[in-house]
């Protein structure tokens, strides 16, 4: 049932136009219908109502950036794949509910989003702070070039033969990993023996861990906190453009909105 006023049909309005009850009525009746119904509030209730809200949001999020992809003759065809603008579950829960639905569904979206954060960027200073601030992200662990030959029996066996492997800590156990790593370059290494059976080893080349300098670590920082940013804009942006351009009737205020009785979050 539509919490909207007596005889109104209308949810909210983008640039005046309507957005209507059974636009709302149709997103629930999808969800309740797909796997995740088990998850969501029960029609009616508080919860309920608030999930009512946030499909307003939704909804209104889409005609936003529609308008905006007519405007730059952006389709579907121009969209990156979602994992380009937010690669992980952090990425997603970062950009807010509305808009990681938004992005993850809508292929123009995701157009739009490319052309309104286009103009982003960070400052030298700032990768070099967070470099800085992470210095464990930049850490090249110790390796080891090896050939590795396992037998059966004490016997020597030539590992020359076989393929080079490159091994950190932890990718071989106990006394095999401390002799490999105690190794000089060009050493033979064995007989060892774990349960996997008689270990030889050829030390090929040795690595030894480092901390990569900001020069070297710099494009993929950039990168990072490029991507960050320009989620923060497409927010910003999504965020802008509801304030100015979007009316919600009585009843469908934002589920945030601490003046709608479902609110339950209070300071």
């Amino acid at each position: 049932m539509s919490s909207a006023a007596p005889g109104a049909s209308a949810v909210a309005w983008v640039s005046g136009d309507p957005v209507d009850v059974s636009d709302v009525d149709e997103r629930e009746a999808s969800l309740r219908a797909r796997p995740v119904a088990a998850t969501l509030p029960r029609p009616g209730t508080g919860e309920g109502r608030q999930l009512r809200r946030w499909l307003v949001q939704v909804l209104v999020a889409e005609r936003l950036v529609a308008a905006e992809a007519l405007a730059r003759g952006l389709t579907a065809a121009d969209a990156p794949d979602l994992l380009e603008l937010a690669p992980d579950r952090a990425a997603m829960l970062g950009l807010g509910s509305v808009a990681a639905d938004l992005l993850a569904r809508n292929a123009p979206a995701r157009a739009v989003f490319v052309a309104v954060t286009a103009e982003v960027v960070v400052a030298r200073e700032r990768v070099r702070q967070y470099y800085l601030t992470n210095p464990e992200g930049f850490r090249v662990p110790e390796l080891r070039v090896v050939r590795h030959a396992i037998a059966e029996s004490p016997a020597p066996v030539d590992p020359a033969g076989r393929p080079l492997r490159t091994l950190r800590r932890g990718e071989l156990a106990g006394r095999v990993e401390e002799a490999v790593f105690d190794a000089a370059e060009g050493a033979v290494v064995g007989p060892v023996r774990d349960s996997l059976g008689w270990h030889t080893v050829r030390v090929v080349e040795v690595r030894p861990g480092r901390v990569r300098s900001v020069d070297e670590a710099r494009d993929e920082i950039t990168a990072r906190l490029r991507s960050a940013a320009r989620r923060r804009a497409f927010t910003a942006w999504l965020d802008r453009h509801a304030a100015d351009e979007v009316r919600l009737a009585p009843g469908f205020e934002h589920p945030g909105d601490p003046g709608q009785p479902d609110n339950t979050h209070r300071h």
